[in-house]
C-alpha cells in the first residue's frame, strides 16, 4: 500500500515539471537569430563609432581644391617658361603642406619654399580652395633675354584662389595668384606678378597623372627690383603628378 501511493506522488510531480527544463547537467543550446525572409540582403555590420575611413581624394592633385585627405603626392612641370617640383601632404582632413622649387629659365628667376592649402567649400560646380605660399627669391642676373635684370635676393609672399570641377575625365582647375616679392639687393623693392592660369590633370594609371597648365600675367616693379618695367607675361608647361601613399 505504502508503495503504491509512493509511485502515484511521484507520477503526478512529473506531471508539474516544466517540460522544457533540460535535465541536470545537460547544456542548452545557444538562441538562434530569426532568419530573414528569402531575398532579403543582410545589412552589413554597423561602423564601430568614431571609426572613419581615410578618404583619398579624387586625382592627386597639388593644383586642384580638393584636399589630399591624409594621402601625399608630388608633381612635376616642364616649360615656357619655367621648370620645378613640389610635394605636398595632407596633414589633416582640410589641410595640407608642402615645399616646392621653381626655375624660370628666361630671367633666371628662382624660388624655394613652402605652401598651404585649405579647402573653403562648393559654388556651383567648383571646389574653392585657398592656398598660401611663401618662398625665398633668388635672381641670377642673366641678361640673354632681358637687359634689365640684376642679380638680387627677396622674399615672395604668395596668396592664391583656386576652383577646380572634373571634367573630360580629369580635373580643371584655375587658378588667381597674386605673388608679391620684397627684394634686398640694389637698395631694395617689390616685384608684382599677377596671374590667372588654367589647368587640366587626368590620371594616366592609377596613381600617375598628367596634364597641362597655361597661364597669363603681369610683371611691375619698383626700386631696385630686377626688370621692373611692366610687362605681360605667358606660361605653358607639361605637368607629370604622383600619389606617393
Amino acid at each position: 500500500m505504502l508503495a503504491t501511493l509512493a509511485a502515484i506522488q511521484l507520477l503526478a510531480l512529473g506531471q508539474l515539471a516544466d517540460p522544457t527544463e533540460a535535465p541536470p547537467g545537460t547544456a542548452q543550446a545557444p538562441a538562434q537569430s530569426p532568419a530573414a525572409p528569402p531575398g532579403t540582403a543582410q545589412q552589413p555590420p554597423a561602423t564601430p563609432p568614431g571609426a572613419r575611413a581615410k578618404a583619398a581624394p579624387t586625382l592627386p592633385s597639388l593644383l586642384s581644391a580638393e584636399a589630399l585627405g591624409g594621402t601625399s603626392a608630388a608633381l612635376g612641370w616642364v616649360g615656357w617658361s619655367t621648370l620645378g617640383a613640389a610635394w605636398g601632404q595632407g596633414v589633416t582632413p582640410s589641410d595640407d603642406l608642402g615645399a616646392f622649387g621653381d626655375f624660370d629659365w628666361t630671367t633666371t628667376e628662382m624660388r624655394l619654399g613652402g605652401w598651404w592649402r585649405r579647402p573653403l567649400g562648393n559654388e556651383g560646380g567648383f571646389k574653392l580652395a585657398g592656398r598660401l605660399g611663401v618662398s625665398w627669391y633668388l635672381d641670377f642676373g642673366t641678361h640673354w633675354a632681358h637687359e634689365g635684370n640684376h642679380g638680387d635676393r627677396g622674399l615672395q609672399v604668395a596668396p592664391a584662389l583656386i576652383g577646380s570641377a572634373p571634367g573630360a575625365g580629369g580635373v580643371f582647375t584655375v587658378t588667381g595668384d597674386l605673388p608679391l616679392t620684397w627684394t634686398f639687393w640694389h637698395g631694395g623693392g617689390l616685384l608684382f606678378q599677377p596671374r590667372l592660369s588654367v589647368a587640366y590633370e587626368a590620371a594616366l594609371y592609377d596613381q600617375l597623372t598628367i596634364g597641362a597648365r597655361t597661364g597669363l600675367g603681369a610683371r611691375a616693379g619698383s626700386g631696385g627690383a630686377p626688370i621692373s618695367n611692366a610687362q605681360g607675361t605667358f606660361e605653358f608647361v607639361v605637368l607629370v603628378g604622383y600619389r606617393l601613399l
